[in-house]
């Protein structure tokens, strides 16, 4: 596969999605208790943190596959681009209300985490958009 040939887009959500792989581990909040200090990783930061980037890693995935000729996923009337966005879009969100659910302690992996998400989400929408495709049901 030749990744010159992929769109901005698609490029811009399989870097968004590598980061999130990577922000996993690292720490997402941290605290210091005086002689103990202690951090939580993304996969230790509950549902939103781990379920969220999880999410929004599948978008560029699928994208990923459609563009290495493996597999186009089709979900009912979502073609792959607007399948891609759907999740991102929806992994963005979750990992911006676990931002939003708890600040106290929060570390440089809680920011990557929103930031990568947010990546996604707008690789995968500009990819849809680049393809001429809308979301189904909205005008």
């Amino acid at each position: 596969m030749d990744f010159n040939k992929l769109s901005s887009g698609a490029k811009l959500a399989l870097i968004g999605g590598a980061v999130l792989v990577i922000n996993l581990f690292m720490p997402w909040y941290s605290f210091d208790f005086g002689i103990v200090s202690a951090s939580i990783n993304g996969l230790d930061a509950g549902f939103l943190a781990w379920g969220g980037s999880l999410i929004a890693i599948a978008g560029a995935v699928i994208l990923l596959l459609k563009a290495m000729g493996k597999n186009e996923v089709n979900a009912g009337q979502f073609k792959t681009e607007q399948l891609a966005f759907g999740l991102g879009a929806i992994g963005f969100v979750l990992v911006v209300l676990r931002f939003l659910t708890e600040t106290t302690g929060a570390s440089f992996g809680l920011y990557l985490g929103i930031a990568a998400a947010a990546v996604v989400a707008w690789g995968t929408f500009s990819e849809m958009k680049s393809k001429g495709m809308k979301m189904p049901g909205i005008k």
